[in-house]
């Protein structure tokens, strides 16, 4: 018997090793093909792809004649095609939008603004009641509605909180507007009026593109004379706003490969990026196009390779949903819209890989993020691949169409060959990219679709780790750039911007920073930690590694 249980044992981890050791070879003869898509799909005559501009449709052109070109089934709303809204900006009628404190009526724009939390029409005429910070703890050991009804009244409500809005207050948890705004809402509030008398906290953003409203009014008073009137005593108010979206239209494009398996795999990448630059651009300059090469021009292409792939193939593991999202740079708005409005059923979805900027591999160096989403992942990735140095991140949510997937409670995987000094500028250009790397990473998707056919489901779970994280506030920066595939300890970098702080303390590309500070620096989040201590024109210290050595220099934000 127990010969027996020996010999079953080593049967199956002899089968295990052999699964996850399967590899799929890497097709050299993708590497012009991918660069023949990059160079169009990144060219200047596609003005950087914004969504709901005819560029944007010359690449959603470009995506279907290659679908059409392998046979892909259509798997949209409309053929391949699934539009949306997007957003483009929040437009206020400043003549039907009027704020009167007693007989004062105030100018919009120069002494108030509505916010992105109001509702869009409204009009309310009632006295004021200052609720302060609007702030319960959970403890009951603070409470600014101890003696307070709000019911039918126009709450006044300070956007910072008793000892300001930074990472270290003792009311961060209670920061934030929406939750606040909404506990007044809930109240019987009939309008706020938000003000912000200590400046110890930032004014609400009076520029937006989308309207995210309760059922009041809502106002910000940048007048201080008034807000502090607000705040000593009760005022009659009159309020009134009409407010409305500007969109465009925005098209996801969804293929389908069907080889009538029981399950299927969502492979996606967003191909639009950020036009001719505007408030996600990180270039100071005048207007230029940003080709958005590696973002994600790179994630496209390697999408379009992988389509061709399997279509030719007729892969006998799996079917494989094909998906290019639009409008990913203004907050994963197309993949959102798919996974609410899915085209395809969800429960027959076995899991999704993202590429999103997977054009610069360096040192064989590549972030998968997701890994803990699925009880196999590991496993699955465990044994080499290619050479590949892979840095797992185990968190399903990241700045990426993958957490779109990943809140339907569906596996994920994302792949990220890491940041650069070109991203989100106009030098992001299809010359920089490493072709050859791009098809070693087509050959990883393989792989992971192949090793994972072996498994009857993949399991789904939960992850606790980064995303739990959450990242502070901080109006400083050292204008480096963290290198994210670095394990540490300490924070890695490739690049310090010259003429800012980190540049002339003498950072500069390799250096590893390992405190700032009086605060050790473990990881990303230490370091935005770190930054959220200080403010513009402090002065510290920042001790990094160079060449094995240890170095400490003075450092003025």
């Amino acid at each position: 018997m127990n010969k027996f249980l020996t010999l079953a044992l080593l049967l199956t981890t002899v089968l295990s090793v052999s699964v996850c050791a399967q590899e799929i070879s890497i097709d050299l003869t993708a590497v012009k093909r991918m660069e023949n898509d990059l160079f169009f799909l990144s060219s200047d005559a596609l003005k950087g792809r914004k969504p709901g501009t005819p560029e944007a449709d010359v690449a959603r052109d470009y995506i279907v004649g290659k679908m059409l070109e392998y046979g892909i089934e259509p798997m949209g709303e409309n053929g391949y095609f699934q539009k949306f809204p997007v957003p483009e900006y929040a437009e206020v009628n400043y003549g039907a939008t009027k704020l009167w404190i007693g007989k004062r009526h105030l100018e919009g724009h120069e002494d108030f603004y509505p916010v992105s939390l109001s509702a869009t029409t409204g009009i309310v005429d009632e006295k004021t009641v200052y609720v302060g910070y609007g702030i319960t703890t959970e403890d009951g050991t603070y409470d600014d509605f101890a003696k307070i009804d709000v019911a039918g009244k126009i709450a006044v409500m300070n956007v910072s909180s008793p000892d300001g809005i930074h990472p270290h207050s003792a009311y961060a948890a209670y920061h934030s507007l929406n939750v606040r705004v909404a506990n007044l809402v809930e109240k019987g509030a009939s309008g706020v009026l938000l003000i912000n008398p200590e400046g110890t906290a930032s004014d609400t953003r009076e520029f937006f593109k989308s309207i995210n409203g309760f059922r009041v009014p809502v106002f910000f008073v940048r007048n201080e004379k008034w807000a502090e009137k607000l705040m000593k005593r009760a005022q009659k108010v009159a309020m009134s706003v009409m407010m409305s979206e500007r969109h465009s239209d925005g098209y996801n494009i969804i293929g389908y490969i069907h080889n009538n398996k029981r399950k299927t795999v969502v492979l996606g990448a967003h191909y639009d990026h950020l036009g001719m630059g505007g408030e996600n651009s990180l270039y100071k300059g005048p207007a230029a196009i940003h080709n958005g090469a590696d973002d994600n021009g790179s994630g496209t292409t390697l999408l379009l390779e992988a389509m061709r792939y399997y279509a030719q193939r007729q892969d006998t593991n799996y079917n494989y949903l094909i998906q290019f999202y639009s409008a990913e740079e203004l907050g994963l708005i197309g993949s959102k819209y798919w996974t609410n409005h899915p085209t395809f059923p969800l429960k027959e979805i076995e899991y999704m890989i993202n590429s999103d900027m997977v054009g610069r591999l360096r040192d064989n160096r590549l972030q998968i993020s997701g890994t803990g989403t699925a009880v196999e992942w590991d496993e699955i990735l465990e044994m080499p691949i290619h050479g590949l140095d892979i840095k797992k991140d185990p968190a399903g949510v990241g700045p990426s169409d993958q957490t779109s997937f990943y809140y339907k409670d569906l596996p994920v995987l994302h792949l990220f060959t890491g940041t650069h000094n070109d991203y989100h500028k106009p030098t992001d250009d299809a010359d920089k990219i490493n072709y050859k790397g791009m098809a070693k990473l087509a050959s990883l998707v393989y792989t992971i679709t192949a090793r994972s056919a072996n498994y009857e489901d993949l399991s789904f779970q939960r992850t606790t780790s980064s995303e739990q994280k959450t990242t502070p506030n901080f109006s400083v920066t050292l204008g480096v750039i963290p290198d994210y595939l670095f394990g540490g300890p300490g924070l890695r970098i490739d690049g310090a911007t010259a003429g800012r702080p980190g540049a002339t303390a003498g950072l500069k590309a390799g250096d590893i920073i390992l405190k700032i500070g009086d605060i050790a620096i473990d990881d990303i989040y230490a370091y935005m930690t770190a930054l959220g201590a200080f403010k513009k024109g402090d002065t510290t210290t920042i001790r990094y590694a160079r060449d094995g050595k240890e170095v400490e220099s003075e450092i003025t934000f």
